[in-house]
C-alpha cells in the first residue's frame, strides 16, 4: 500500500476516535428520586442548558433569593450567563462548590430542602413544598416511578422536569 494513502487513512482513523470520545449532552430524563443523580445543568455543550429541569432549577434559585430581587420572569428555561452568576450566589450562600453548574452536590443540597405537603397529593402523586429562604413552590413526585413535576412560579402551571 502506498505509505500516503497509508497516512491518510490513519489521520481519518484518529480523527474518528477522537469524534467519539467528546462529550455527548445528556439524554432528556426527567428530574427522579432525591435528585442527586440529575443531569449536570452548565453552559457548556457537555451539559444540559435548556429545558424544564432549568425551569426547575431556576424557580429553586427564585425561592431562595435572599436579596429579593429574582423575579419570576428569570424561570426561562435557558441556562445562559445569568443563571450561571446566580448559581455561583446559590453555591455560596449554601457553601457548597461554587463553579456556577448544577451538579450532583448542588442537586442534593436543594434537595434538602424539600419537604412533604398533603395538600398537593393525588391519586397517582405525592406532594412536597421546596421551602427557599425567601419563597416556597409546589412539588409532586409520581408514585409510579418517582419523575418530579413542580408548580411553575412563572407560570402558575405543573410543569414537568425533562428536558
Amino acid at each position: 500500500m502506498n505509505k500516503s494513502i497509508l497516512r491518510a487513512l490513519i489521520a481519518i482513523a484518529a480523527v474518528f476516535s477522537l469524534s467519539l470520545m467528546t462529550a455527548v449532552p445528556a439524554r432528556a430524563d426527567a428530574a427522579a428520586g432525591s435528585w442527586s443523580d440529575n443531569h449536570q445543568l452548565c453552559q457548556s455543550s457537555s451539559c444540559v442548558r435548556s429545558g424544564n429541569i432549568v425551569r426547575l432549577w431556576q424557580a429553586i434559585v427564585w425561592a431562595d433569593d435572599l436579596s429579593g430581587t429574582v423575579g419570576t420572569s428569570f424561570i426561562d428555561g435557558e441556562f445562559g450567563s445569568n443563571t450561571a452568576a446566580k448559581t455561583r450566589t446559590w453555591q455560596d450562600v449554601m457553601n457548597v462548590g461554587i463553579d456556577g453548574s448544577v451538579g450532583p452536590q448542588t442537586w442534593g443540597e436543594a434537595y434538602g430542602a424539600v419537604n412533604r405537603n398533603t395538600g398537593f397529593d393525588t391519586s397517582t402523586q405525592t406532594g412536597y413544598f421546596y421551602y427557599g429562604y425567601n419563597r416556597t413552590f409546589g412539588l409532586r413526585k409520581q408514585n409510579s416511578n418517582g419523575v418530579w413535576t413542580f408548580l411553575n412560579p412563572r407560570t402558575g402551571t405543573w410543569t414537568g422536569t425533562s428536558h
